[in-house]
């Protein structure tokens, strides 16, 4: 019993400190947009109480769920295609020469530290109408039909800025697998080719279920950043055409600042903040829940 207490004890003492620093860096600041969030405020003055008006404006409107509509889009197109394509080119790195694993993972870096706003102008000249890349290769091959005006067209906006989202962090998630999979004793490997275990076999049996918590990791980086998405969309579309590309953030954004109605911008800044906690809950009660052992 006694040892029991004193390990518990321990572990609150170890913790405390950062629970405090938790505490004051993100629950406390919160608690200020929370109450806000029950008033008419412009940014500079309380105008009242309100009570649930602004959660109420913002559930009932069309371009809140069509924002959200576009975040869910782009978290799976960065899920279900981005990380899967990741784990490819990690698996693929891992066999490899040591000259070619150094430039992958030179390379891989790179377009993660660059500058969103280089990305994006870079993703708009791609995506340009007349003399991007996408365009004339599309045209040189014969596919006119299938050239179309990518950043302006509303059916194909938001596949577009994911698709450039994907591009920056696929490479930097495909490097965190990789050194998910040197860290796989080697002693596995060595057992599945005396048994004449192909590579895809070795891959299925072996190495994908012991990334398990490198693959629970990098589904929530990559949920919640995907969730937050934000300088894309302002750089790329600023939200258009007209409000087509907006993501769940760039809403909150708008309605703050550009409509200046700041209880609005906190109701929707209090609802995603729940939505990232219920995306983190689902992904931790169906991701990973038990270790695999050989």
């Amino acid at each position: 019993m006694n040892k029991n207490y004193n390990s518990k004890l321990a572990i609150f003492i170890f913790a405390f400190p950062t629970l405090i620093l938790f505490t004051a860096f993100v629950v406390y600041p919160i608690i200020p947009e929370l109450i806000i969030s029950f008033q008419n405020n412009d940014g500079f003055k309380n105008m009242g109480y309100i009570g649930l008006d602004n959660y109420r404006s913002i559930l009932m409107s069309a371009t809140f769920w069509k924002s959200n509509a576009n975040t869910i889009l782009i978290v799976a197109i960065s899920t279900c295609v981005g990380l899967p394509i990741s784990l490819l080119l990690a698996l693929l790195m891992d066999r490899q020469t040591e000259g070619v694993r150094r430039f992958f993972k030179l390379s891989s870096v790179f377009p993660a530290v660059l500058s969103v706003t280089v990305i994006g102008q870079m993703w708009i000249a791609i995506y340009e109408p007349q003399w991007g890349v996408i365009n004339s290769v599309l045209r040189s091959i014969g596919l006119n039909n299938l050239a179309l005006e990518w950043l302006s067209d509303k059916r194909t906006v938001v596949i577009a800025i994911a698709v450039a989202f994907l591009w920056q962090y696929i490479g930097l998630n495909a490097l965190l697998f990789y050194t998910g999979i040197k860290s796989i004793p080697k002693t596995y490997y060595e057992a599945a080719t005396i048994d004449g275990a192909s590579f895809l076999k070795t891959s299925i049996k072996i190495t994908i279920p012991l990334l398990q918590d490198v693959t629970k990791y990098l589904l929530v980086l990559s949920v919640l950043g995907c969730m937050s998405q934000f300088a894309h969309v302002r750089i790329m579309t600023a939200g258009g055409p007209g409000d087509a590309s907006r993501t769940v953030i760039y809403e909150l954004y708008y309605r703050a600042f550009s409509a200046s109605d700041y209880g609005q911008g906190c109701a929707i800044a209090i609802i995603f903040i729940i939505e990232c906690l219920l995306f983190t809950l689902i992904i931790n009660k169906f991701v990973a829940r038990e270790k695999v052992e050989f």
